[in-house]
């Protein structure tokens, strides 16, 4: 299988709803991921609700305003993320979905990268709404 350059940065969506990434068909040309819902519900909601649960947290505990803690909560959800995506990331082999550890791997790489940047994103607004 060879993967276009463009096939990592766009998505495919519905003719009658083109920023909506979980109806996608091949039937119209990609948008970007960066444009979906899906995305805006993913990095930008979570950084909102780490933040707030790092600030909450730094009042109960002071403690707990160690830098580490949105690191923690992202590679939580990281976590999390790739759990729920568990029978997604099966593929089908001879009409069998079964896991393939390089395509769990892969996802587990990019959800820690991820994590990386969202909890980035949360230390960084915690610094600009100070």
């Amino acid at each position: 299988m060879v993967l276009a350059i463009m096939n990592v940065f766009g998505t495919t969506t519905s003719p009658t709803s083109p920023l909506d990434a979980s109806r996608g068909t091949s039937d119209k040309p990609a948008v970007s991921d960066f444009l979906t819902v899906q995305s805006f519900a993913n990095f930008a909601a979570m950084t909102g609700a780490i933040t707030a649960a790092w600030r909450a947290l730094q009042i109960l505990d002071p403690r707990l305003s160690t830098l580490w803690v949105p690191y923690v909560c992202a590679f939580l959800w990281a976590g999390i993320s790739v759990v729920i995506s568990w029978e997604g990331l099966k593929t089908d082999h001879k009409g069998k979905a079964t896991v393939n550890p390089g395509t769990v791997l892969q996802a587990i790489f990019l959800a820690a990268i991820n994590s990386l940047v969202l909890a980035g994103a949360v230390v960084g607004t915690n610094v600009v709404t100070r």
